[in-house]
């Protein structure tokens, strides 16, 4: 099968900003995140200077969510070493994801319109879900294929998906793909009421496991053939195998609870891998049915790993596991799962507290979300397609 490389990786994290900081972070084991005011753990992405990453006039009024995308796409295109080649803007995608979009700016409007009558019509065009995309196709100077999903936890799995198909497509030599999402101020008291959060550590895959931590961040990964990269001299972190995704049986809010449909539709695509990059966040009911699946499936001899522990839960985090996952192959190490002290199912290899040296060759993000979607993401070190 025809894969897609990886040539370039940005990330903004609780971790920083950088994909340096992000990795090393990871692999330290360490927890970036920080007690709000209620004590529960929460991860905001510190040190980003817009002026950085915004070289336009039309940018100075770009919103968190939007930035976060943005600065991830310069990184990787900074990464990839194509900030100074010639792109041909028409032959440049960017596919893009979020779950929420600028909550920041769009609470305050909904409040002045529910209280007055009427918002701040400068903010508006900063509130549509596609914003993110239109700040950074406009400011990299992006005219290829454009795509927005959302897709809830699974939105950035998605987003690469879509900059997969694009480049097998032929629609574009090279595209960004990645996922964006803000932590804003309005969620805390929401998802507290929800009881969904953990009380003072997330502790996904843990037997303790009482809720998720709440984080923000972007990750964008530079896409090209793979006769395109190899002809540049371009590193390439690992390749990307397109996959549409499937979706199961589920309550509408809720995860699937048919465990063996799950296991039918995930088998074929977690055979061969060694490694798997989860999305279990702290949440028992995603957790578990995670657990179960992967028991099932690949049992005991390949290395588990869940960064939500680390980088917290959010629309966009799966676009940052992709991107650990890409790293893992190229660097050889996997990184602990934070928060994991006592596994809660048994025939699982889950990493805990320190980084494993390993080459894995194939490595899976399993992409689970509500409502009975599943964005699987499956990654081969180069040359193993």
């Amino acid at each position: 099968m025809t894969g897609v490389a990886i040539t370039g990786i940005g990330v903004v994290s609780a971790f920083g900003v950088g994909t340096e900081p992000f990795w090393a972070g990871l692999l330290s084991g360490r927890c970036p995140l920080v007690p709000d005011a209620h004590g529960m753990p929460t991860g905001a992405v510190g040190g980003l200077d817009p002026r950085a990453f915004v070289h336009t006039p039309g940018g100075r009024r770009i919103d968190h969510a939007s930035l976060l995308a943005l600065a991830a796409a310069r990184l990787a295109l900074d990464d990839a070493g194509l900030h100074d080649a010639a792109i041909l803007p028409a032959r440049m995608g960017l596919t893009l994801g979020s779950s929420l979009g600028n909550v920041g700016e769009t609470t305050p409007f909904m409040d002045r319109v529910f209280e007055r009558g009427a918002g701040n019509p400068l903010v508006f065009p900063n509130m549509v879900m596609n914003a993110p995309l239109a700040y950074a196709s406009i400011e990299l100077g992006v005219t290829g294929p454009t795509v927005m999903t959302t897709e809830l936890e699974v939105s950035g799995e998605a987003a690469i998906a879509w900059g997969v198909r694009t480049v097998l497509d032929g629609a574009a030599d090279v595209c960004l793909a990645g996922a964006t999402d803000e932590l804003a101020a309005i969620l805390p008291p929401v998802l507290r009421e929800a009881r969904v959060l953990a009380r003072d550590t997330a502790r996904p895959l843990d037997r303790a496991a009482d809720g998720y931590a709440l984080g923000e961040g972007a990750a964008v990964l530079v896409l090209e053939p793979r006769a395109r990269a190899r002809e540049r001299g371009a590193r390439v972190y690992a390749e990307l195998l397109p996959h549409p995704g499937f979706g199961v049986p589920s309550p509408v809010h809720g995860y699937p609870r048919d465990v063996a449909a799950l296991v039918r539709r995930l088998a074929p695509v977690l055979d061969g891998a060694d490694l798997v990059v989860a999305g279990a966040s702290g949440l028992p009911v995603l957790d578990d049915l995670e657990a179960r699946v992967l028991a099932r499936t690949i049992g005991t001899g390949v290395p588990v790993t869940a960064p939500r522990g680390a980088i917290g839960h959010f629309g966009a985090a799966g676009a940052l596991a992709v991107a650990a996952a890409a790293l893992a192959l190229h660097d050889g190490r996997v990184p602990p799962t934070v928060g994991c002290r006592l596994p809660a199912r048994e025939g699982l290899d889950v990493v805990v507290e320190a980084p494993r040296a390993c080459r894995p060759r194939v490595a899976v993000v399993t992409g689970l979300g509500r409502g009975g979607i599943c964005r699987p993401v499956r990654l081969v070190r180069e040359g193993r397609a």
